[in-house]
């Protein structure tokens, strides 16, 4: 099955080069592709090397459980996401990001798996 683009999952971050970065595994969706809730049991499966993605400081990123309280997305701040990912390790949560025209993540939105 083909890579998915635009999913990653989130392994750990790192100011290397001055800059945030995030480490992430691309990967792809097994089981078929989930609807809206998750619901239909789709699993997102990381594959390949882990790779570093810059991310921009006013990236527009949301989260749900368990960065944030619930299941409805909340939008939250890079060093929300960068404390959680500290604090979290190689969690593996599953995003959707876009690149702006810098190659950074400008964009990043966590895929809700129940």
């Amino acid at each position: 099955m083909p890579i998915a683009p635009d999913l990653i999952a989130l392994r750990r971050y790192t100011p290397e080069g001055g800059s945030h970065n995030l480490i992430v595994k691309h990967g792809n969706w097994s089981c078929g592709t989930p609807d809206t809730d998750g619901a239909d049991g789709a699993h997102f499966g990381p594959v390949g090397k882990e790779t570093f993605i810059p991310i921009a400081e006013a990236a527009q990123t949301t989260a749900t459980a368990p960065i944030v309280a619930g299941a409805e997305p909340k939008t939250i701040s890079l060093l929300e996401l960068i404390a959680w990912v500290t604090a979290h390790p190689d969690s593996g949560l599953p995003f959707r990001y876009h690149l702006g025209a810098d190659g950074a993540i400008d964009t990043l939105d966590e895929i809700h798996l129940p």
